[in-house]
């Protein structure tokens, strides 16, 4: 039960870095503010797109164009309309949230986001399995079998997990808040459990 609980955590992380690495590369690669082969964006740790060794490196002199899929231009249609107001460079104005975050992304809060909420979603299943302290009326049944520092923790998850679905002007996630909140859902459903089966289980 717990080891299927760890593979599914670990599955969506790796997933939502695998997909925030590959929006992030295409992120930086079409930005003007990351032009020059020797801009930051390509020199300090990544993601960023490169060629493989002993192959001529991609040029960062110029940025470089996305072709959106079918469905971003369906839905570019249903939010802006059949006309658009054109910009004056010809190209039309996206109505993307303006927030980005200190390393100049959007895509970075976006994917966070979405993996905390599914890391919290499957640590929930899991914890109703036995009927875990999954929210805070839950957590009043348990707090007598916790410390204050498991307490603490736990409210943390439920906590932030809720922000993020309901505030719109919460914090901006990171991908490193996303991996934190992957260690304590694991390590927090492993210590839950072990409780539920000392002290629950035969009750």
């Amino acid at each position: 039960m717990i080891e299927q609980l760890i593979q599914d955590l670990g599955e969506a992380i790796l997933e939502a870095c695998f997909v925030y690495d590959n929006a992030r590369s295409a992120e930086k690669m079409l930005n003007w503010e990351n032009l020059g082969n020797d801009n930051a964006a390509w020199t300090e740790e990544g993601p960023y797109l490169s060629a493989g060794a002993n192959i001529e490196q991609i040029n960062h002199e110029h940025p470089y164009c996305l072709r959106i899929s079918k469905e971003f231009a369906m839905a570019g249609y249903l939010v802006l309309g059949d006309s658009p107001k054109q910009e004056e460079n010809g190209g039309y104005k996206v109505p993307l949230s303006p927030q980005k975050n200190k390393r100049n992304s959007r895509v970075e809060p976006v994917i966070a986001k979405l993996a905390i909420i599914e890391l919290f979603e499957l640590y929930k299943q899991f914890l109703v399995s036995f009927n875990g302290p999954y929210n805070k009326k839950k957590l009043k049944v348990w707090e007598s079998h916790l410390s204050i520092n498991h307490i603490v923790k736990i409210k943390t998850l439920i906590d932030r997990r809720n922000e993020l679905t309901h505030d719109k002007n919460s914090p901006l996630a990171t991908m490193k808040e996303a991996v934190e909140y992957y260690c304590l859902c694991k390590a927090l459903a492993k210590i839950l459990y072990n409780i539920y089966s000392v002290s629950f289980k035969n009750s």
